[in-house]
């Protein structure tokens, strides 16, 4: 028999977070993110309204809102007389990314450990994501390991208990969602996992000058691991071939 209306949630439930309503525009917005992360699009295509209007089956409305939101986030970029394209992952570009982002997520580390010494509990959130992070590498999904990997750095802000940090680190979210999903593209998921274990032992082990130089490699030579103008190139080549072929 269905619950009544009255009837008190069952157990575990009341633990769950509401879900947030997606609007049209959300969708877009993931849309265009996702076939970047994944080389469908790539940093520097041009963007054309009505072309994404039409593949989405959506009017062009939610598309011109969503560019505009990419707009503000660095994701698309407005040029003069040729329209939107998408960022550049020029190393000039990447390296003003992540130096604000090392910075951001070592003083997040930091006040997450203040807040672990008093109970490891706190870093709970941060390893459920983690064993998602290892399921999608499991199931060798790309995309499914580079949204997570936004995800974990995005709990580790969170979990810090510091909202300006937060507000400042969210609108590089989906740049970084590309640049991670760029990366499956040229680096194992099960080592990009790994990076991701060694974050949360250094977490756990509450050593904060051993946290920062993790995040400088983590963060800084990693990525620079990954010639992503290289990349670029290739996956343009390999679409100019398929499209001749």
């Amino acid at each position: 028999m269905p619950a009544s209306p009255t009837s008190p949630p069952r157990a575990g439930l009341g633990r769950l977070a509401p879900l947030a309503a997606r609007t049209l525009v959300d969708q877009v917005v993931d849309a265009i993110v996702e076939a970047t992360a994944r080389g469908v699009f790539l940093p520097g295509d041009r963007i054309v309204e009505a072309e994404v209007a039409r593949s989405l089956n959506v009017s062009r409305i939610p598309v011109r809102e969503a560019l505009r939101l990419l707009e503000s986030q660095g994701v698309v970029v407005s040029e003069r007389y040729r329209g939107m394209r998408l960022m550049s992952v020029d190393i000039d570009r990447l390296e003003k990314i992540l130096k604000v982002r090392l910075a951001l997520e070592k003083l997040a580390g930091a006040e997450v450990m203040a807040r672990a010494a008093a109970g490891p509990a706190v870093l709970a959130p941060l390893e459920e994501v983690l064993a998602r992070m290892h399921a999608a590498a499991d199931a060798e999904d790309g995309f499914g390991v580079a949204h997570l990997d936004t995800e974990f750095h995005r709990c580790l802000c969170r979990l810090s208990g510091n909202d300006v940090l937060v507000q400042s680190w969210e609108p590089l979210s989906r740049q970084l969602t590309i640049i991670f999903g760029l990366a499956t593209l040229k680096k194992t998921l099960k080592g990009i996992v790994e990076e991701h274990d060694a974050v949360i032992a250094a977490l756990r082990a509450g050593d904060a000058a051993g946290f920062d130089r993790l995040m400088e490699v983590h963060i800084l030579e990693y990525s620079r691991a990954v010639d992503y103008e290289k990349l670029v190139e290739q996956l343009r080549r390999l679409e100019t071939r398929r499209r001749a072929g």
